[in-house]
């Protein structure tokens, strides 16, 4: 015998299934039906535990909720004719949705599917949005209206050229595009058959010192520039030495024939398109951390000469007093990392802790980056 919450729960069922479906076809949406058995007592269920039976019975013959109970008549030798539920129909979405509890969201996603049809026209865009609902529906109304008005402008403008802080859309900025690009760009890509937004952001810069000063032709020592324009230097360093904090770059002493780059977060994946890195001896220092150590591996992905300095246990222990709380160990399992390497890894992640390399001691680490390469008091 089904009860009444199980019925809400078969028509939940339905709309989870469903609803995509009945976003993309709204004449599919009105016709659509569900029918629920509610499966009746038996005679011998009236017989077992008549008083729960008839509760039942009771219970579904009072129901006043969406949808029409069918009824049929039974005859029992022991109980004469009797009437009892046997199913729920329902009929439409918006029923169906009713009777899971969700009319408000139905109405909801009704609602903002006809805003979002407005921008654009055509199956391709309908089924889009219809598959993309759970994305939109999720949004507040601040944000949705936003969405609206990031589409409308980027479909009447296809070509702006401009910087996504650029955009003269109210409430939208670089953070917000941001975090919602994906949904912006498929919904774009539905209307119009392409990803591209005719925007850009503002060019990644690189920052980097010439430490030796025959290298420097007039530039600056110390510098930050557009990634095109580092990897179209004219600079062939015989060494490379990348570093994870701006405050280290900013104090390297000058070096024959060195570079040196600030390299962490989404610049590891930007230092491995510089061309000219190939042919160099690069060495890298950073953090003794998960994160420091992750960098190394990105890194050495697209330049497997890479080579660490003082990223071990033996100067973590060294100078473990300098070291603080650490943040959480990220997956390092596919990277490309020395035995040390990996040591160190599972030492200051089980450990928690980070050393960051402008702790060390300058002269210590110094010996140790002239050991390793890097020819510093030599320009």
């Amino acid at each position: 015998m089904i009860p009444l919450g199980a019925a809400a729960d078969a028509a939940r069922k339905a709309v989870r299934n469903r609803m995509r479906r009945w976003l993309a076809d709204p004449d599919a949406a009105a016709s659509d039906t569900l029918t629920i058995a509610l499966h009746p007592p038996t005679e011998n269920t009236v017989a077992d535990d008549p008083d729960a039976a008839r509760d039942w019975v009771r219970a579904w013959l009072a129901y006043a909720g969406p949808g029409v109970v069918d009824r049929e008549q039974r005859r029992w030798r022991s109980f004469g004719e009797q009437t009892v539920p046997v199913r729920l129909r329902l009929a439409g979405a918006a029923e169906i949705c009713r009777a899971a509890g969700e009319l408000p969201r139905w109405q909801m996603l009704v609602a903002r599917r006809a805003q979002l049809l407005t921008l654009a026209s055509g199956e391709v865009f309908d089924d889009v949005v219809a598959g993309l609902h759970k994305q939109w529906e999720v949004l507040s109304e601040v944000d949705f209206e936003r969405l609206l008005a990031t589409l409308a402008w980027l479909l009447a403008n296809p070509d702006s050229g401009l910087l996504i802080r650029q955009l003269p859309i109210v409430g939208v900025h670089t953070k917000w595009l941001a975090r919602h690009r994906t949904l912006v760009e498929k919904l774009i890509e539905g209307a119009r058959g392409s990803r591209e937004l005719g925007v850009h952001a503002a060019p990644r810069l690189v920052e980097l010192a010439l430490l030796d000063p025959r290298l420097r032709a007039g530039l600056p020592r110390l510098f930050a520039a557009p990634l095109s324009e580092v990897a179209a230097m004219a600079v062939r360093p015989a060494t490379v030495l990348v570093v994870e904090n701006r405050e280290c770059l900013h104090v390297l002493p000058d070096a024959v024939g060195t570079v040196a780059l600030l390299g962490s977060g989404n610049a590891v994946t930007a230092l491995g398109r510089i061309g000219w890195l190939g042919s160099a001896d690069v060495v890298y220092w950073g953090d003794l951390d998960p994160s420091g150590i992750a960098f190394i591996g990105r890194l050495r992905r697209s330049l497997p000469q890479l080579r660490s300095v003082m990223t071990d246990v033996a100067t973590f222990r060294r100078w473990e007093s300098l070291s603080v709380d650490g943040s959480p160990l990220a997956d390092n399992t596919e990277l490309p990392l020395t035995d040390p390497e990996r040591e160190l890894l599972a030492l200051v992640a089980a450990e928690g802790r980070l050393l960051e390399q402008e702790r060390i001691p300058w002269t210590w680490a110094r010996e140790r980056l002239v050991e390793a390469g890097v020819p510093f008091g030599d320009a």
